[in-house]
């Protein structure tokens, strides 16, 4: 049996069942950050988040800073979909030693704007030299003892709220792929949600402290993908409606330029960055109307019911059979 053979979340599992216990951590592998109890009023929040040249991103279809802002940006989502305040980033860079300076300059500048613009700073790390470029980004993080948002607790009756809008990493990468780097000329909107995505700190943040929802996750894997995920936490069944599944921006007319389906980058797409959230229906208006979650909006896309799994449902509720979508490393 290979690693190909179980994919990601198994082997996941398999390291959990490795892992000891220790009463300071609060909630261990399993979650987007793991949460430890040092004492005080605040949880500490840890995440970390590895990209590797030819696998997670390509050179030749991004600068090395927007590289660098991705790589940060994956674990600061992390500790956004916790409902933390990021307090400190550190990076481990493999380099291969033919490089320009110039270029792992602005690789690490992009590594220390992404960390400032959700009010953090780069505090440290550690460089190799290595073959293919990689970026192993850590993040802490501090959450009020209580505030924690996490993946687990959602409840049959609730609804499924999505931040922002979804597809265009999908879409720019298949783009990319599909017509090379001058495809997304005309689509400057999906480029920069591809290049320079937006953690949702301030949002996530927001929402933990007001009580109106205390279960999340950052879609980085896809939208089904990662409601499989809150499903499975919280032993519920997620079920999504495509209809109102919010595309971003510039995809629809990008994806019939190559004949695809900007629905399916939305839906399985990944690497969005936004946030899930599982909440009461009532509780929804008032989310939306906090000024960081009304800057980037708040759509319903399905709710929680008994059972199990991820299904999505189109305008007619038939199950859709998407093709295989979401994130996994050994896939």
């Amino acid at each position: 049996m290979r690693l190909r053979d179980i994919g990601e979340f198994a082997f996941i599992d398999r390291i959990a069942r490795m892992s000891g216990e220790d009463p300071r951590v609060v909630l261990g592998i399993g979650d987007d950050a793991a949460l430890l109890d040092l004492g005080g009023p605040e949880l500490l929040v840890v995440t970390t988040d590895a990209m590797l040249e030819g696998r997670h991103f390509r050179l030749d279809w991004l600068e090395p800073a927007e590289v660098g802002w991705r790589a940060a940006s994956g674990a600061l989502s992390d500790v956004a979909a916790m409902g933390a305040a990021p307090t400190a980033l550190f990076c481990t860079v493999g380099l291969p030693a033919s490089w320009p300076v110039a270029r792992a300059d602005a690789l690490l500048r992009g590594i220390a704007d992404s960390a400032e613009a959700v009010g953090t700073t780069l505090a440290g790390g550690d460089v190799i030299a290595s073959e293919r470029a990689l970026i192993d980004i850590m993040v802490l993080g501090q959450v009020p003892r209580g505030q924690q948002l996490t993946r687990d607790g959602a409840v049959a009756g609730q609804v499924l709220a999505v931040t922002g809008a979804l597809g265009a990493p999908a879409g720019a990468v298949a783009a990319l792929a599909e017509l090379g780097t001058e495809a997304l000329s005309e689509a400057p909107e999906v480029r920069g949600r591809f290049a320079r995505p937006a953690p949702r700190v301030r949002a996530g943040r927001a929402i933990a402290a007001s009580g109106l929802a205390c279960v999340a996750i950052d879609i980085s894997d896809g939208l089904v993908q990662d409601a499989r995920h809150i499903a499975e936490r919280s032993g519920v069944r997620a079920v999504i409606e495509a209809p109102r599944v919010p595309v971003a921006p510039g995809c629809v007319e990008l994806a019939a330029r190559i004949g695809a389906d900007a629905l399916v980058w939305a839906l399985s797409g990944g690497e969005d960055f936004e946030l899930l959230l599982a909440l009461d229906e009532a509780n929804v208006a008032a989310l939306a109307d906090l000024e960081p979650v009304a800057e980037i909006g708040l759509r319903v896309v399905g709710r929680i019911e008994d059972g199990e799994g991820a299904v999505v449902l189109d305008a007619q509720a038939r199950e859709i059979d998407l093709p295989r979508g979401g994130w996994d490393h050994f896939a």
